[in-house]
Formats: C-alpha cells, sequence, structure tokens
C-alpha cells in the first residue's frame, strides 16, 4: 500500500513534458552558412515552451536523491529533468545537417550540444571570419530570383555582424548591384545616381518591383489597325478600273507625243510608251483585247501605232498635222479574220 501511495504522488509531482517537432516547427537544418536563422528558429520556440533555462543554465539540474534524516530519497525532479532536456536534445540533433552531428556526438545534455554549435559557428575567429567574407564576395545572382540572392546576401552580411566584422550599408549595395544582368541596367544607374545612399530594405523592394515588370507577359492590342488606304496610296500601286483595266498612278501614265513635233511621230510605232523616271511600272499580268497575250493591254499593244492624217493648208496660216489613232493589226490577227 505505502508503495503504490508513493508512485501516485511520484506521478503526479511530474510536469508536463514538451515535444517538439522538428520537422514542422523547425523545418530549417543547420549548415555552415545559416547558423543565425537556425538559432533564430530554436530560440522562439525555447522561449515560448519557458525551455530557454535549459539552455542558458539557469535551470540547471536537480540532485538525484533528496536527504533527509533517515534516508536518501529519489528526487522526482531529477528524473523530469533529465528527460525533458533530452527531448530537447533530440531536436537540435533532429534539425542538424547530417555533417555536423558528428560535432555534437560527446554532448550528454541540450545545453552542451548548445554551447558546441555557438562555439563552433558564432566565435568571432580570424579564420571564421575570412571564410565568411570569401563566401560574401563569391556570390552571385545567377539564375536565382531577387529574393534568394537578396537573402544569401543578407545572410552573409549579418553572420559578419555577428561575427564583429560588419560591412558597411554602402559595400552591401554596391555588391547587389554588381551581380545584377544587363536587363537591371536602368535600375542600377537611378541607384547610383541618387544624392543620399539608398536602404538595403528600399532597394529589396524596389527590385522586387522591377522583376515583377520583367515577368510580365507584354500587352498584346486589339484594336485593328488598318491598313487599305495606305496600300492604295503607296507609290507604284497598280489599280483598275472597274472595267478590268490597269490604270497606272500618275507619275507612271502614257503621255501622247506634241503634234508639234513630227519627227517623233514618224517613228512612235517603233517605241515603247514613256513613263515618269522616277518609278518603273510593274508587270501586268492581263491579256491584251487586241491580239490577246498576256502581259498588256489593249492601249500599250503593240500593233496599235498612230498614223497621222494629210495636211489641210490654210490661208497665210502655218499648216499642223493633226493625226488620229488607228489600229494596225498583226498579220496573225488579219489572217484569222473571215
Amino acid at each position: 500500500m505505502t508503495d503504490s501511495n508513493h508512485t501516485s504522488q511520484y506521478h503526479s509531482s511530474l510536469p508536463n513534458l514538451v515535444t517538439i517537432n522538428v520537422t514542422a516547427q523547425a523545418p530549417l537544418k543547420l549548415t555552415s552558412s545559416n547558423y543565425l536563422s537556425w538559432k533564430l528558429q530554436f530560440q522562439t520556440l525555447f522561449i515560448g515552451y519557458d525551455l530557454q533555462g535549459f539552455i542558458d543554465g539557469t535551470h540547471p539540474c536537480p540532485p538525484q536523491f533528496i536527504n533527509n534524516d533517515t534516508s536518501n530519497t529519489l528526487n522526482p525532479a531529477y528524473h523530469a529533468w533529465i528527460r525533458q532536456d533530452q527531448l530537447l536534445l533530440n531536436a537540435l540533433i533532429g534539425a542538424l545537417h547530417h555533417s555536423i552531428i558528428p560535432f555534437i556526438a560527446c554532448a550528454k545534455t541540450s545545453q552542451q550540444a548548445w554551447n558546441i554549435l555557438a562555439s563552433t559557428y558564432a566565435t568571432p575567429s580570424r579564420g571564421r571570419i575570412k571564410q565568411v567574407k570569401a563566401t560574401f564576395k563569391s556570390l552571385t545572382k545567377g539564375s536565382l530570383s531577387i529574393s534568394d540572392f537578396i537573402h544569401s546576401v543578407k545572410a552573409r552580411a549579418d553572420e559578419l555582424a555577428m561575427l564583429g566584422a560588419p560591412i558597411d550599408g554602402e559595400d552591401i549595395t554596391d555588391k547587389i548591384l554588381e551581380e545584377l544582368g544587363d536587363e537591371y541596367k536602368e535600375l542600377v544607374r537611378a541607384v547610383q545616381a541618387r544624392d543620399t545612399s539608398i536602404t538595403f530594405d528600399e532597394l529589396h523592394e524596389k527590385l522586387l518591383m522591377f522583376e515583377a515588370s520583367l515577368n510580365s507577359p507584354p500587352k498584346v492590342s486589339s484594336q485593328f489597325t488598318p491598313t487599305a488606304n495606305a496600300a492604295f496610296n503607296r507609290p507604284g500601286y497598280r489599280s483598275q478600273n472597274h472595267f478590268g483595266r490597269y490604270t497606272p498612278p500618275p507619275s507612271q501614265q502614257w503621255t501622247a507625243p506634241s503634234h508639234n513635233s513630227s519627227r517623233q511621230q514618224g517613228h512612235l510605232h517603233n517605241q515603247a510608251p514613256q513613263y515618269s523616271p522616277r518609278l518603273g511600272p510593274r508587270p501586268y499580268l492581263g491579256y491584251c483585247q487586241v491580239c490577246g497575250l498576256q502581259g498588256h493591254t489593249a492601249k500599250r499593244c503593240p500593233s496599235f501605232k498612230f498614223i497621222p492624217q494629210k495636211a489641210v493648208p490654210s490661208n497665210g496660216s502655218t499648216s499642223t498635222t493633226s493625226w488620229q489613232p488607228q489600229f494596225h493589226l498583226l498579220p496573225h490577227t488579219l489572217s484569222a479574220a473571215p
């Protein structure tokens, strides 16, 4: 009866143990380059669950036995503390990269593991500072998004600040601008032309907005642009009247020879029609109504010539030769006539 009462009193005196779901509550695993972020996620958990004393030593392990005058009694608080501390140590191990777990293999408590990690990644040693600085200088944007690139730069800058070697804000801005591609030239020039230095948060915001504008699809106009008038009005356009005949533009229209040039009249049937020298005529694909051949109209048919009429003298006036166009049929056309 005495043993059962002692057991019930022992279990009733135990506090509720806190377990941490590492996958959900501490998803970031510690690597050699993200100690600050990893530390932050655990500090918030320890403070929220009132477990910070296990890590900083303000809640040390109680004695294992309670000494009294008669005998040593097992201290229930000791077992409760051990159980809770091992749960915390297990959570820390679960949030480490597999390559870092050997560093804390000898740790017996969560405080020992915490201190080993802090001395390894947060101690301002000369070698550690040089390593982080080299990592900062080698950062490149490449195919990273603006957010990922900015976060990587900020993480290295914060790590150097924690190690006692902070980087000037201007140097951080210059590093970011240097790694941007040609598509960001407009923004880079605007930032460099400022009279005052831009803050990190403001630069981050402007880069995000500029990236969004680059990734947005181009606007497609739904309005119809008429081009018919431009086609009819452009130089050299071949138009046809309602009879299907070709009507050249004014600059290319054929002009009849002057009636005062008798020499030109004699040789007109041996010459090609005259066009303006500005633009040459385009090939005509229709058929002639006189000879039936393709490539010209009846107006420009080679069988069409001008036959001048006989001059009629007048009293005391200079005689002029009037002319009248007549058709001169080709031999094959005459032979085909009935």
